[in-house]
């Protein structure tokens, strides 16, 4: 029986620890050997050993060590080496592992390191120490790049210099591809008096200037390409067409109301920017299904874009002449608004253009002679605008071989001259329909 008892396994668990329900209860407390201690600590001292041999062997004494700390930097925090060691730091006011020393007199602050035999270290004196914090940048010392050898400010980093670099190559870029599409506004504008004045510069340089003046148009939208836009450069038709875009959305008053009415400035493509408008009465448009789009409503295969609806936005402005780089332009509507100064006179390099619908607007001057090139051009309205002298003879020409069916202008009155538009307006805007093709 004894031997009975001393095999029994099933004999209650420790209270400490339930029995195991798949097998035998472990031993309530665990006994263990003396030698156990001993290998552990045998094992202990050799590790400690073979890291003490591994370390660099250092000679100087304590005392040594604490009179080249100085006053200009401490000491480094790679294998306590002074300041100057190769790895180790020092900042402007000093102190452990701060900013590394910088590279001596007269060598270039953003060249790199000598590369110096594997753990061999240039030791310092005082006198090198202060002359070299003295020279650091910004008054904030240098400090070694951890991904590389070269010396950078205290304070920058790589991926600040990638990203300054970075920045620097897309600004030049945008310029390169920019730069020659600038057209300065011809008509009386404060923002634009300088350059319009300028004469002494070439047109290259006024491009350039132009392009980074925040208080113009042509300035905010060439820093929403730089600073703002997320999209990546791509082919340089895309860029312009983009720039082009945005320039016009400045140029008519940049609101953020517009933005939000036509998502223009978003990060997607351009051919993106467009919302529905469901006509004046929402809910009536709701009923009915139709609806229109505000913004750039179509384009084509090529992602060019082929029709802009802008229509009774309330924008105030100018159409900017750099419009004329949007070649794939079919339709562009942009009636009932306030926008004012002379049309461009790019409009007459659309080739494409098909319905221009600038009436219900404060459009002056003359109607420029500029539309020879339009032989696709159906649809035309000048309406309800402040245009005065005759309808010029390109559209007329038009209007005479068939190709342009409506043509509409404020010549029931004074102000313009027209016998062959298809329908006159008087300054009340009453509009009556004419049938006449003589030039």
């Amino acid at each position: 029986m004894a031997r009975v008892q001393s095999l029994n396994v099933d004999a209650p668990a420790s209270p400490r620890r339930p029995r195991n329900p798949y097998g035998p209860a472990a031993p309530s407390t665990p006994v263990a050997a003396p030698r156990t201690y001993l290998i552990f600590g045998l094992a202990m001292f050799a590790i400690y050993s073979v890291g003490k041999l591994m370390l660099p062997s250092d000679t100087k004494s304590d005392d040594e060590r604490a009179s080249k700390g100085g006053a200009s930097g401490g000491w480094g925090s790679e294998h306590n080496h002074p300041v100057g060691a190769k790895g180790s730091a020092v900042g402007a006011g000093g102190g452990v592992g701060g900013s590394a020393a910088a590279p001596p007199a007269g060598a270039n602050r953003w060249s790199a390191m000598p590369e110096d035999e594997e753990d061999s270290y240039d030791y310092v004196d005082d006198d090198e120490i202060d002359e070299w914090s003295s020279e650091g940048y910004a008054g904030g010392g240098w400090e070694e790049d951890p991904n590389s050898v070269a010396w950078l400010p205290t304070g920058a980093s790589a991926d600040s210099s990638f990203e300054n670099a970075d920045l620097e190559l897309r600004e030049a870029d945008l310029l390169t591809i920019l730069s020659p599409i600038v057209v300065v506004p011809v008509h009386p504008r404060p923002e634009y008096e300088r350059y319009q004045k300028e004469s002494e510069m070439d047109a290259e340089t006024i491009a350039g200037e132009l392009l980074n003046d925040m208080a113009t148009p042509h300035g905010k939208a060439f820093d929403f390409m730089l600073n703002v836009d997320t999209r990546p450069i791509g082919e340089d038709a895309q860029v312009v067409q983009r720039y082009v875009l945005t320039l016009l959305f400045y140029a008519t008053g940049g609101r953020d109301d517009v933005a939000a009415a036509t998502h223009f400035l978003t990060s997607m493509h351009e051919c993106h920017w467009t919302k529905k408008d469901m006509l004046d009465n929402k809910y009536w448009g709701f009923l009915s299904g139709d609806d229109q789009r505000l913004g750039v409503t179509k384009c084509n295969a090529d992602m060019m874009v082929t029709e802009i609806r802008l229509a009774d936005l309330n924008l105030v402005g100018f159409i900017p002449e750099e419009l004329k780089y949007l070649s794939s332009l079919k339709s562009f509507d942009i009636q009932t608004n306030h926008l004012g100064g002379p049309i461009p006179k790019g409009l007459g390099e659309l080739g494409n253009l098909i319905y221009l619908s600038l009436d219900g607007n404060s459009f002056s001057g003359t109607i420029p002679d500029v539309f020879y090139d339009l032989l696709h051009l159906e649809r035309a309205y000048f309406n309800s605008n402040d245009f005065n002298g005759s309808m010029p003879l390109s559209l007329c020409s038009l209007r005479e071989s068939g190709e342009l069916e409506d043509l509409w202008s404020d010549c029931g009155s004074f102000p313009i001259k027209c016998n062959c538009c298809t329908a006159c307006c008087d300054l009340m805007e009453d509009c009556a329909e004419v049938d006449s093709r003589n030039p």
